[in-house]
C-alpha cells in the first residue's frame, strides 16, 4: 500500500451523513457494523462493482487499507451479508440521506436547470416471474452537474405519478425544470409552479389537443392580421464531423390582457410561452439533409435564446447520466433482483458518480474509475475530501 496522505474532511463528508442511517437488522443478527458495509459497498462502486460478490472481492483485496478507517472487528462481510442488507434496507431512507448529502454539497452552486427523466435498469426482472425491469426516474442539475436523486417508477407508464414524489423532496425554487413529453401534465406542471420553479415540457403526441393548438399558433404568423402574440426567434448553425447543423427556436409569449387560445379553463399554471425548436441536419458528403420541429409550453419568460439553450441542456440527463451510468458502470449489467436491492444498488452508483464526479482533477470519469480500483489514497480523495 502506498503511503498516506494527511486528509481533511470536509464538512460535507458522506461519512457523516451515512452514520445518521438507521439499521433495518434486528440487533442480535447485526455482525457487522451498518457504516461498514455502506462504506465499502460505496467505494467497490466507485471501482466499478457490480454485484454483491464483486463488492465482497473489493473488500477483501482493500481490507488492510479499510482498517485503517473502519472497525472490520469480524473483517469483510460476505456477499450474502451485502445482499440481505440492501435487500431490507428502505431505499426512501437511503435516498433522504442521498439528497441531504448533495444539498450540503450544492448549498453555494446555482443548480440552473433541473432536468427530469426516466431509466429502466434491463436486467432487474426476474425470469418467470410476472415482474418487469425497474424503472427509475433521476433527477440532474446541469449547475452542479450532479445527479439530485431517483426515486422508483411503477413502470415506465407510471413515470407521472412518481415525477410529483420525487420533487417533492428537492429543492427547485428559482430553478427551470425540464421534463419529456411523458411527464407534460397539468398536475406535474402545477407542483413545479407551486415550488416556485419554472416548468419546461415538451409536447409529443399524449397531449394531442394542446400539440394541435400550438402548432396553429406557430401556422398563424405567417397569416395577416392583427397578431395577440409576440414572437422572438433565435438560430444557432454548427458544423463539424462532415455535417452542417442549424437549430431555431421561435417563442411565442402574449401580449399584455391577452390570451394564447391554447388553455382552456386556465388548465396549465402560469403558462407563459409556447417553444417551437427547428433543427435542420445537412450531410456533406451525401447532401441528405434531415429537417425536425419539436413542441414545448413553459412557464418561463425568458428569451428564444435561453428557451433554446435549456432545450439542449436538457439532454445532460442523458449524456452526463444515463449513459455514464451504463457505459462506465455497466448498470444494464447489474443482475440485482431481489427486495429493495436493484434500487439500492442503483443508489450506490448515483452515489459513486457524484463523488467521482466532485474530485476536482480533468481525468475523466473512466479514468478516475480505474485510478480509483489501483491507487487507495485517490480513493480516499474521491471519498472523504482532498489531500492537503
Amino acid at each position: 500500500m502506498s503511503k498516506k496522505k494527511d486528509f481533511k474532511i470536509s464538512p460535507e463528508s458522506l461519512m457523516d451523513y451515512l452514520e445518521a442511517l438507521e439499521d433495518p437488522r434486528i440487533d442480535r443478527t447485526k455482525k457487522h457494523a451498518l457504516i461498514d458495509i455502506l462504506v465499502i459497498a460505496i467505494c467497490a462502486a466507485i471501482c466499478g462493482a457490480k454485484s454483491w460478490i464483486d463488492i465482497e472481492d473489493f473488500g477483501h483485496s482493500k481490507e488492510h487499507w479499510f482498517k485503517t478507517f473502519l472497525n472490520l472487528k469480524h473483517g469483510v462481510p460476505s456477499h450474502d451479508t451485502f445482499r440481505r442488507v440492501f435487500m431490507i434496507l428502505n431505499p426512501e431512507d437511503l435516498l433522504d440521506i442521498f439528497i441531504k448529502w448533495v444539498e450540503a454539497l450544492t448549498k453555494d452552486t446555482d443548480l440552473k436547470q433541473i432536468c427530469i427523466d426516466g431509466k429502466s435498469l434491463r436486467k432487474s426482472f426476474q425470469k418467470g416471474k410476472a415482474s418487469s425491469a425497474i424503472h427509475m426516474v433521476n433527477a440532474w442539475s446541469t449547475g452542479a452537474s450532479l445527479s439530485l436523486g431517483q426515486l422508483k417508477s411503477e413502470g415506465k407508464s407510471n413515470e407521472i405519478k412518481t415525477v410529483p414524489k420525487l420533487l417533492d423532496r428537492l429543492n427547485v425554487k428559482g430553478c427551470i425544470v425540464s421534463a419529456d413529453a411523458m411527464s407534460c401534465q397539468t398536475k406535474i406542471a402545477k407542483k413545479i409552479v407551486d415550488k416556485d420553479a419554472d416548468y419546461l415540457l415538451a409536447l409529443k403526441g399524449n397531449q394531442e389537443y394542446l400539440e394541435k393548438r400550438v402548432k396553429e399558433k406557430f401556422d398563424e404568423l405567417s397569416k395577416p392580421g392583427p397578431k395577440t402574440v409576440k414572437v422572438d426567434m433565435f438560430t444557432t448553425t454548427n458544423e463539424g464531423h462532415g455535417r452542417f447543423e442549424k437549430r431555431s427556436c421561435r417563442m411565442l409569449t402574449v401580449k399584455k390582457g391577452k390570451s394564447f387560445g391554447v388553455n382552456p379553463f386556465e388548465k396549465w399554471p402560469s403558462l407563459n410561452a409556447l417553444i417551437e425548436i427547428s433543427s435542420e441536419r445537412a450531410n456533406k458528403k451525401t447532401g441528405e439533409v434531415s429537417t425536425e420541429k419539436r413542441y414545448y409550453i413553459s412557464s418561463c419568460k425568458d428569451s428564444a435564446e435561453d428557451m433554446l439553450a435549456a432545450v439542449r441542456s436538457h439532454w445532460e440527463v442523458e449524456n452526463k447520466l444515463h449513459w455514464v451510468l451504463d457505459v462506465v458502470f455497466r448498470e444494464d449489467d447489474c443482475r440485482s433482483r431481489s427486495g429493495h436491492s436493484p434500487e439500492n444498488f442503483a443508489m450506490l452508483r448515483q452515489f459513486a458518480l457524484n463523488l467521482i464526479k466532485k474530485e476536482p482533477s480533468d481525468k475523466s470519469i473512466r479514468r478516475k474509475v480505474n485510478i480509483a480500483g489501483w491507487d487507495e489514497n485517490f480513493l480516499l480523495e474521491i471519498l472523504i475530501g482532498h489531500g492537503n
